[in-house]
């Protein structure tokens, strides 16, 4: 009974299946895109820390050259000391990109990437907001909507976080609201010309064109907005992927556009330095690192270039989701 017992138990015993495991195979055009997403992000993120570096070097240097004799010189150092907390943050922000980027083409997670770059953007124009309020001699509505903004788009991203629809899209519409404040302050506010007076034509704070960039602040919200209310339904996925592209293409053509131009002027100014313009008489050490800055300004061409390459190989691939839907 014994051996008859041991046989039906080891006839009876679980056989342990091998299950293939489902491998992810993306297609060509989504390999490639990844690939030219991480060279765009990487260059974006190298010419954000290059031309910080000459825009914190300068300011540092008139902030030293500011004597403390008057409230009104005081003021001036202290909103140059903000400017110069913003390069230094725009800097973090630059790496940031990078390691994001990295984070994108291995397929992981980038939600948290995305909401420290969020609310470091946002810390980075309110230096800049109250750094212009100090370097005014008198209250400016504009410099007042660049502290109002980020403090909205920040408690918008944090709102955001909720697991809860209704908190997310609550959320989204402040950071709409926040993104049409902004828009009209970098619409009508050139923020950079308060501490460089050499009558070109800066970017934006996020360094493009203005005109495009304030139309990037407001596409943004509302590409989280959309996010939020459709990406949970696989049919209309490729939609919120829509309004992501449309972001990179506006702000890809802003950043080749707006440092094209603004390198261009920086060329002329340096070519007429010998003669007149604000560079005659500067110091060799001021020039080289106006020349370092606007040889840095080629990087964030690339970088734009390449994104506007991304986000046309974005809608190709978009274009395949909707036809396999």
């Amino acid at each position: 009974m014994g051996k008859l017992e041991q046989v039906t138990i080891q006839e009876h015993a679980p056989r342990l299946k091998q299950v293939r495991a489902v491998e992810y195979r993306a297609s060509r055009v989504e390999l490639f895109l990844r690939k030219t997403v991480l060279a765009a992000l990487t260059m974006l993120g190298i010419g954000y820390i290059l031309v910080n570096a000459p825009i914190a070097f300068l300011i540092g240097d008139s902030a030293l050259a500011i004597p403390i004799a008057s409230q009104a010189n005081v003021s001036a150092i202290a909103g140059r000391i903000l400017f110069f907390m913003a390069s230094v943050i725009a800097s973090v922000l630059g790496a940031l990109f990078i390691f994001g980027a990295v984070k994108f083409y291995e397929r992981s997670q980038t939600r948290g990437v995305v909401l420290f770059g969020v609310l470091l953007g946002s810390f980075y124009l309110l230096c800049l907001g109250v750094g212009s309020t100090l370097l005014l001699s008198e209250t400016n509505f504009m410099a007042l909507m660049l502290i109002v903004a980020p403090v909205l788009v920040a408690v918008s991203a944090a709102v955001h976080t909720s697991p809860s629809v209704r908190f997310r899209v609550v959320g989204s519409v402040l950071g709409i609201v926040g993104g049409v404040v902004l828009a009209y302050a970098v619409f009508n506010f050139r923020v950079w010309g308060l501490v460089f007076v050499w009558d070109v034509p800066f970017t934006g704070p996020f360094m493009s064109l203005a005109v495009l960039e304030s139309v990037v602040v407001i596409l943004g919200p509302v590409a989280v907005c959309v996010n939020s209310l459709f990406d949970e339904r696989v049919g209309e996925r490729p939609l919120t992927h829509v309004f992501t592209l449309l972001v990179a293409l506006v702000y890809g053509v802003g950043a080749l556009v707006g440092s094209l131009v603004l390198s261009m002027n920086f060329w002329n100014l340096i070519w007429k330095s010998p003669w007149l313009g604000p560079f005659l008489g500067v110091s060799d050490l001021v020039m080289s690192t106006v020349v370092f800055w606007s040889a840095s300004l080629i990087l964030m061409d690339i970088g734009g270039l390449l994104l506007i390459v991304s986000a046309c190989l974005g809608f190709v691939f978009v274009a395949q989701e909707f036809s396999q839907l």
